[in-house]
Order: C-alpha cells, then sequence, then structure tokens
C-alpha cells in the first residue's frame, strides 16, 4: 500500500509557515519595546529626576542645630552646588549627596511657626540629561506656653494657663487657692503649692487625665526652688524645713526626681563632702542627668562650682564632682552645655561637655540674657531665639530676637521658658 499521499511535499514542512509568523512577531515586538524603551529614556532624560519624597523632624529642628531635610529622587543625583539651594526664609544649611538622596542640613535652629521652602534647582542625576528642581515646604510647630495667673480676689484660684506662642486665647489647665511656683513637661506639670497650714506641697499634675501624684517632702516646709528638665525627664527643687525647736535643719536642701519612675521617693543630692547639699543656686545641665550647685553660705570668691549626676546619686554609682568656682551662675549658652559663671567680677565659661571641663572667658552684658536665669525680667527660649519678657505688675511679652518684635503678650508671670533647664 502506497504512504506517498501522507509525504509531504519536497521543500515543503508543515510548520514552516507558523515559524515564518512567530518570528516576524518576534522581531516586530521587540523592535516596538527597543522604540518604547528608547522613547522612555529620553522623556527621562528630557524630564529630568523627580522629588519622590521627604523627611524632617520638626520637633527637633526648633530644638537643636544641625537638623536634616532628606530628600529622596527616583534615581542616583549628581553633586549639588551651594548656590543651587535656597531657603525662604533664609536659613544656613550644607548639601550633600548619596545615591538617591539629597542631604540639606541646616546649620542653626529654625525658628518655630515658621513655613520654610526649600528649593533645589539645576538637580540632575548621574547620568546627566535634562536637570529639574526638587521644592519642599514645611510649617515648624507652634509651642504650647505655660505661665502663671494669679487670683483676681477672694474667692477665686491662681490658675496655670496655656497659649500658643503665637497667641490666642488661654486654656486654664490646672487650678489652686495658693500656687507658689510650677514646671511644665509635654505631658505633665510640676505645682508647688502653699497649704492652709502655710506649709508648702507639691504634686505632678497629669495633662493627659491621669491620677495627680504627690510628692513626698521632707515634712513641713517651704520649697524654695523648682526647676526642670525637659528633655531628661527630671524636676528638681530645694527645700527648707520649718523651724523647730528640738533640732536646727539646713535650708535649701537639694532634691530631684525622675519622672520616668512615676511614683517615687525624691534623690536627696549630696554635695563634695558627702552631706546632704544645701544650694543657694543650682541648674540642670542641658540635655543630661546632670546639675551644678554652688553650696549654701559659700558666695565668697572661690566658692565650689559641683556637677553632681542626679541619676548616679540614686544609685550611688558617683557622687559630686568640684569642676571649677564661682560667685554666680548665669546660666548656659543655649544650644550647648557652656557654664556661664561669674567671680570677682569676671565672667567665665565652662564647657561641661568636655572631659576635663573647660573654661574660657565669657563677656557678659545684661543686654544678652542667658537661657534659665532670666536677667531684668527676661528669659529665653530653649531655641535661644525668642526671649519672655516680664514686666510689672504681671505682664509677659514674648519676643522675636532676630527682629525684636512682640509676637504675643499674656496677662500672668512665671513663663515656663524661665524654669526649664
Amino acid at each position: 500500500m502506497s504512504t506517498e499521499q501522507n509525504m509531504p511535499a519536497r521543500g515543503r514542512h508543515p510548520d514552516a509557515a507558523p515559524a515564518r509568523r512567530f518570528r516576524r512577531l518576534l522581531y516586530g515586538s521587540t523592535a516596538v519595546i527597543a522604540l518604547l524603551m528608547v522613547t522612555l529614556i529620553g522623556a527621562n532624560l528630557a524630564q529630568g529626576p523627580h522629588l519622590t519624597s521627604a523627611q524632617i523632624n520638626l520637633g527637633t529642628s526648633v530644638e537643636r542645630a544641625g537638623q536634616r531635610l532628606l530628600l529622596q529622587s527616583n534615581e542616583p543625583l549628581a553633586a549639588v552646588a551651594a548656590d543651587q539651594v535656597s531657603i525662604t526664609p533664609a536659613a544656613n544649611a550644607t548639601t550633600t549627596v548619596t545615591a538617591n538622596s539629597l542631604d540639606v542640613q541646616f546649620t542653626d535652629v529654625l525658628r518655630y511657626n515658621t513655613s520654610y521652602t526649600v528649593n533645589v534647582r539645576d538637580v540632575k542625576s548621574i547620568s546627566a540629561g535634562a536637570s529639574s528642581t526638587f521644592s519642599y515646604s514645611f510649617t515648624t510647630p507652634d509651642p504650647v506656653m505655660y505661665f502663671l495667673a494669679t487670683s483676681a480676689g477672694e474667692g477665686t484660684n491662681d490658675a496655670i494657663k496655656s497659649v500658643p506662642l503665637s497667641g490666642g486665647d488661654a486654656i486654664t489647665v490646672f487650678s489652686a487657692p495658693h500656687i507658689r511656683q510650677f514646671v511644665a513637661f509635654a505631658n505633665s506639670l510640676v505645682v508647688n503649692t502653699i497649704n492652709d497650714d502655710d506649709t508648702d506641697a507639691l504634686t505632678i499634675v497629669s495633662l493627659t487625665g491621669g491620677t495627680a501624684i504627690p510628692v513626698q517632702l521632707a515634712g513641713a516646709g517651704t520649697v524654695t526652688s523648682l526647676q526642670a528638665s525637659p528633655g531628661s525627664n527630671l524636676f528638681g527643687y530645694t527645700f527648707s524645713p520649718a523651724p523647730s525647736p528640738q533640732y536646727q535643719t539646713p535650708p535649701d536642701q537639694l532634691f530631684a526626681y525622675d519622672l520616668t519612675r512615676g511614683q517615687d521617693y525624691a534623690i536627696p543630692i549630696t554635695g563634695a563632702d558627702h552631706e546632704q547639699l544645701s544650694a543657694r543656686d543650682w541648674m540642670f545641665v542641658p540635655g543630661t542627668t546632670s546639675l551644678v550647685a554652688l553650696a549654701a553660705g559659700s558666695a565668697q570668691p572661690g566658692s565650689a562650682l559641683q556637677l553632681i549626676d542626679t541619676l548616679g546619686e540614686r544609685e550611688g554609682t558617683s557622687g559630686a564632682v568640684v569642676v571649677g568656682a564661682a560667685q554666680t551662675l548665669n546660666g548656659f549658652v543655649p544650644g550647648t552645655k557652656r557654664l556661664v559663671t561669674t567671680q570677682a567680677g569676671v565672667s567665665t565659661a565652662t564647657d561641661l561637655g568636655t572631659t576635663p571641663p573647660a573654661s574660657t572667658p565669657f563677656a557678659l552684658s545684661s543686654s544678652s540674657p542667658l537661657a534659665g536665669h532670666p536677667l531684668g525680667g527676661m528669659c529665653l527660649a530653649p531655641n535661644g531665639r525668642y526671649a519672655a519678657v516680664t514686666s510689672a505688675p504681671s505682664h509677659i511679652s514674648f519676643v522675636d530676637l532676630a527682629d525684636g518684635t512682640t509676637v504675643s503678650t499674656v496677662n500672668g508671670s512665671q513663663p515656663n521658658w524661665c524654669s526649664n533647664g
């Protein structure tokens, strides 16, 4: 039986035509893809890099210098020169590029409640091509200020009030018949009130609805100084016991309290002589758990300036260290750990951030107040760019030191800037 009808014709294969069609389709598709890629690359080179995201810690931008705005690109970037960057309102900054990131680092502390725009022009990728402009805007926080408003008369309470720095209606956050002083933290106040028997009480008051915590004082007496270190969640105070006919106790005994431990015992602070320290002046070292103090009754030139770690005191792991001599503590240079002191009419800045602390001469004038201790009714904001000016009888003006303009005013006293370390 012949099988010739089942054999294909010479030179013809049943799969040849589909194969040719597949090849034509493949070549055509490849050409289209290549053309599309060329088009996309051309479009990308024509448009330049794109800003895909931006990051900045707004809270710390108004607290410390050196904060960063990180601008992310869709592709690796070429280096950026200083003259390509503009910031409105003006602020000093340096700019570096690493791969897809453009890092704008502010060399100054930024202003409160201010809208900034950062423009970077002629931004190019490492593959060159067209350039583009990166633009990003952000607004810094408007801090809440606290102050004391004394009672208007019989039957009314003293009140601690809050108000935005930019101004507005003040809100009462705590009231009591007799408030002597207070300090403010992010989520709480520490309030020194006067009892009916004229002794003092100290209470930690929650600003978020928590239970108030009484601070156990060393008996009946008076709180003579109250200061806070908000960044370290510490406050401290000096306490003068009520006079006793049986025995004499020294005044102005220094204590510290760690808010992170909730209800706890206050930490007695001892001096270089290992005795409870009676401090005629003291303050926290910014950004640390340490404080500096001058012992009571040591106003003569050459008084020991003592540096004490409060947590080391509690744990028994460290004690007071004498780091110099002084008559007066004038405060810290804003944004630093440089303590300005005066002795025999000469002012000195001691950098407590170095080991050992280094001291240099310092020119101090009444027109240049330092944080912590008000000079002439004035004390500085933590960032050193604003001042709270208190005038009689009870009036506070918040002033922008850049141009001397008054940002807002309130009727009251004891702005919280003046008690913060």
